[in-house]
């Protein structure tokens, strides 16, 4: 929801006047949840809205400022690359650490599920003793 409300507040504050007011309301709201929700929380014990939505709308925020809209947006592309609740503690240091790339780790395991290896002669179950299944 830190997201959300990060990219809805920048989207919306040049065309509403009252963007301000408007997303003080939309937090107050969460935070104090409606009947519907109390209830849910009472009879289930989980809660429906992160505690820390602030906290994550800052850190969203800050990205934008640091590396821009598609750099924000590029921590998507893998789920380790996501700020977690820890980061909400320290949101500069999310942002300013260096990001790991992952695309060459997802490639391989992308290959790897999809069989695209070459089998090696022990793959091929030979009848020659070496290799295939245990004799």
């Amino acid at each position: 929801e830190g997201w959300v409300d990060a990219v809805v507040h920048e989207a919306a504050k040049s065309r509403l006047t009252s963007s301000d007011a408007l997303r003080e309301t939309m937090r107050r709201r969460r935070a104090s949840g409606g009947p519907a929700e109390q209830t849910f929380a009472t009879l289930i014990g989980l809660q429906l809205r992160p505690r820390r939505l602030r906290d994550a709308s800052r850190l969203w925020a800050s990205l934008t400022d640091a590396r821009g809209l598609e750099g924000r947006d590029a921590l998507w592309a893998h789920p380790d690359m996501l700020p977690t609740a820890h980061d909400l503690d320290d949101p500069d240091g999310f942002v300013h650490h260096e990001q790991a790339d992952f695309s060459e780790l997802d490639k391989m395991l992308g290959e790897a599920a999809k069989g695209s290896r070459k089998p090696s002669e022990d793959d091929e179950g030979k009848e020659d003793g070496k290799g295939g299944p245990e004799q």
